[in-house]
């Protein structure tokens, strides 16, 4: 394993403001921040998961570490607990065994299990490359939810596999709902995001005639889902606020979460739908330029979570862009412990995805190699 520390790295001590939830801020009353970077040891190999951070999957205990690689229909895994490349597995395009020509991404089903989502297809196949089934994500009875020219994103299964949540891609104003399908029984539920129908406001779309057809190229905010124990956590980048699902009682709960140093919201109003390229970017810089959240990150050692909260400054002619960074403790349920500006540490907003031992994995490209800024909160 290789291990150095950053350049940037600092020890920083944080004290402790007046909003502190009272049952938890005596292990936060000052606690400092301190940061290294590991890179992953790769032996020979090259390794194409150090240079997209978006094809990542995790499991769930988060000591494996699967990158899909759909150019070559290889599947790189890396134990995260000795931060080693395991190995390259190949899946077939085609036959038996085929999961299909592009799946461009993967999710996993449990710990033994693969989805490769392809349109409006997953092929589900175990670890060593054998198809098990095929799922149609378009099924008239899947559908009894959704409006014309409305489809199915799937996001993630339970861990048994039986039921799958799906978000809903649209051709125009954006739709937050979330539908819930029952694979075995051949139903659907409706998990209904009212408060995030205000993500709308912050959709930038640049249509354009091209080629005697329509073009159109579209920057929504984020709409993310993630399993906590047993229950599910949607969040976005435009609000503080959560929903957080409980499968097992049917029970969906709007959570307020409160910080102090940054807004808790977009507030702008923006023109959603333009007909330049060059409008298209400034308002997306724009949108940029107010307070963005990260997902929830569990903590299974200190039992917290942690959210990178972060808004660009104004850019100056072809300067690199800063941002504004802060990191929230928030006790699990939901109230924030202490948060702090900690822009003089980190090189930009930190791409964080993971939490282990404690510590907080940034993904980090180190001269190719796959790598982390490891953040502690003691």
């Amino acid at each position: 394993m290789k291990y150095f520390i950053l350049p940037i790295a600092a020890l920083l001590l944080i004290s402790c403001g007046g909003n502190s939830d009272q049952s938890s801020a005596g292990n936060y009353a000052d606690i400092t921040i301190s940061m290294d970077t590991v890179v992953v040891d790769s032996g020979d190999e090259i390794l194409m998961a150090a240079t997209n951070f978006y094809n990542q999957t995790l499991n769930q205990s988060a000591d494996r570490l699967y990158f899909w690689n759909y150019r070559s229909h290889i599947l790189e895994i890396v134990d995260l607990n000795e931060m080693v490349f395991l190995e390259k597995r190949r899946f077939e395009k085609e036959g038996p065994n085929g999961v299909g020509q592009f799946p461009n991404r993967i999710i996993l089903i449990g710990e033994d299990k693969i989805g490769f989502v392809q349109w409006t297809q997953i092929n589900i196949a175990d670890m060593n490359g054998n198809l098990l089934k095929t799922i149609s994500i378009d099924e008239d009875w899947m559908k009894g939810e959704l409006n014309e020219n409305e489809s199915l994103i799937p996001y993630g299964f339970s861990d048994d596999g039986e039921t799958l949540y799906c978000a809903i891609a649209t051709p125009q104003r954006l739709n937050s709902n979330f539908i819930e399908v029952d694979l075995t029984n051949k139903k659907t539920k409706l998990i209904e995001l009212t408060e995030f129908d205000k993500r709308e406001k912050f959709r930038v779309t640049f249509t354009v005639e091209m080629n005697g057809g329509i073009s159109t190229s579209t920057a929504p905010p984020s709409l993310d889902y993630t399993r906590h124990k047993d229950k599910l956590i949607f969040c976005t980048n435009v609000f503080n606020n959560i929903y957080q699902f409980d499968p097992k009682t049917n029970s969906l709960e709007y959570i307020t979460i409160s910080n102090s140093l940054t807004p808790n919201e977009k507030i702008k109003d923006y023109e959603n739908d333009v007909n330049s390229e060059e409008a298209f970017f400034r308002i997306m810089n724009e949108i940029q330029e107010e307070v963005s959240f990260s997902n929830l990150l569990w903590d299974d050692v200190n039992h917290v979570f942690y959210r990178i909260t972060s808004f660009n400054m104004p850019r100056i002619d072809q300067e690199k862009i800063k941002s504004k960074v802060f990191i929230s403790i928030i006790s699990e349920d939901f109230k924030v412990i202490n948060e702090k500006e900690i822009t003089d540490n980190v090189d930009g907003v930190p791409k964080a995805q993971f939490v282990k031992d404690g510590k907080i994995h940034a993904f980090l490209n180190v001269d190719d190699e796959l790598g982390y800024v490891r953040i502690k909160v003691n």
